[in-house]
């Protein structure tokens, strides 16, 4: 698997569901906080270890202990660079538009966002959205 392949969509959602956990969840409370079943994460997550994007550490007994999933360095470096070029494709000019209400409506960041399917379903509240807040706040006309 090279390294350089793009995360899916699924991969994307766990880890940042554990950065905004703090970089580490116990597995079994995970799916709750992600919104998806474990039959469909658990390959992702054995995906994501492979890259060596998580950890799994077990705790507890030996037959049944819990597991804690973890963000390894290389997954922060691999948002951070994703947040970088998400960053760089806003600054892109935005053709000559005339008209001062479709500017508007050109320049909100939702227009492009890569995590609008998943906004104000319980996953990413748009009230906390950095990017919204950024915009509504420096917007000039």
């Amino acid at each position: 698997m090279s390294e350089e392949e793009p995360l899916t969509e699924l991969e994307l959602q766990i880890l940042l569901g554990l950065e905004r956990l703090g970089g580490s969840y116990q597995q079994r409370n995970l799916w709750k906080f992600i919104g998806m079943d474990s039959k469909s994460g658990l390959p992702v997550l054995s995906k994501l270890e492979r890259r060596g994007l998580i950890v799994r550490e077990k705790q507890g007994g030996e037959k049944r202990g819990v597991y804690v999933i973890k963000l390894t360095n290389k997954a922060y470096e691999l948002l951070q660079k994703m947040r970088e070029r998400e960053e760089s494709d806003r600054t892109i000019a935005l053709p000559s538009v005339k008209s001062p209400l479709l500017k508007l409506l050109l320049s909100i960041p939702c227009t492009y966002c890569m995590h609008i399917s998943e906004c104000g379903y319980a996953k990413i509240d748009p009230a906390r959205c950095v990017m919204f807040s950024k915009w509504l706040y420096t917007y000039n006309e």
